[in-house]
């Protein structure tokens, strides 16, 4: 279930940014009108996906939420960041947008009518304000910052609890539990990976110091464990990651009459 809620948030996302790319398109696009007229139906045309575009937000929330809860997400920081700048966002963006809009737009109705009540020099002064530029990068340095914090999924130093046990896997998507492992050269041996990430996907991927893959292991969903059979490696030092996390880290020594 958990992908599929995933699934829903990322739908949700996508339907967010067709419709709304259509307002930020009119915004960026109106400092360029001159025409009542046009200004007045791009103006309409922006209005008309508002419905579309808040309906994508519930979708998006509603995914972003249940995957939240069925991947033990709760406890991270980096979620509840996502959350605060995208309310902080949506208030910025609204405060920016709404009047700056409604008053172009009533100015505009009024002068495709025939009112002489506004002059062009002062009509083409409103649409020339700095403000479409405000809102595209209050909109955009937003969804950066969103987008960022969902893909690395940063801890902000904070110590993540494990639990016991050589080569066990996340206790959260932010670290092994075991981030330095021991085994003896040249012979081939098992590695016990216990995911314990409910309803998330990791792996341990092993890399020599040139960064060449030694050793891919089957991506496994949480909580499960697997017995990953490692071909013998070399005296040395290899990197392991997650191949969907890569913030996850460790190293593996391959020492001679290792244990």
């Amino acid at each position: 279930m958990y992908r599929w809620w995933v699934f829903v948030h990322v739908l949700g996302v996508a339907a967010f940014l067709v419709t709304h790319g259509v307002s930020m398109y009119v915004t960026l696009r109106l400092p360029r009108e001159r025409d009542p007229r046009k200004v007045a139906d791009l103006i309409e045309l922006s209005s008309s996906t508002v419905p579309s575009m808040w309906g994508s937000v519930g979708l998006l929330l509603l995914g972003g939420i249940v995957a939240a809860f069925l991947g033990d997400w709760w406890g991270h920081a980096w979620i509840w960041l996502s959350i605060a700048i995208l309310v902080a966002t949506t208030i910025g963006m609204y405060a920016l947008a709404s009047s700056w809009f409604q008053r172009v737009g009533l100015v505009a109705r009024a002068m495709a009518e025939g009112s002489q009540a506004v002059s062009e020099e002062e009509f083409t002064g409103m649409l020339r304000t700095r403000r479409p530029a405000a809102i595209a990068i209050v909109g955009l340095g937003g969804l950066v910052a969103i987008l960022f914090l969902m893909l690395f999924q940063p801890t902000f130093g904070r110590a993540v609890e494990t639990a016991d046990g050589i080569a066990t896997g996340a206790a959260d998507s932010a670290s092994f539990t075991a981030a330095s492992i021991e085994v003896p050269a040249g012979a081939p041996f098992e590695l016990v990976f216990d995911n314990a990430d409910p309803g998330v996907q990791h792996n341990v991927a092993i890399a020599s110091t040139g960064g060449d893959a030694v050793f891919t292991g089957e991506l496994v969903t949480g909580p499960e464990t697997i017995t990953y059979a490692v071909p013998a490696l070399a005296t040395g030092t290899y990197p392991f990651t997650c191949s969907i996390h890569p913030q996850m880290q460790g190293t593996i020594t391959a020492v001679e009459g290792g244990s």
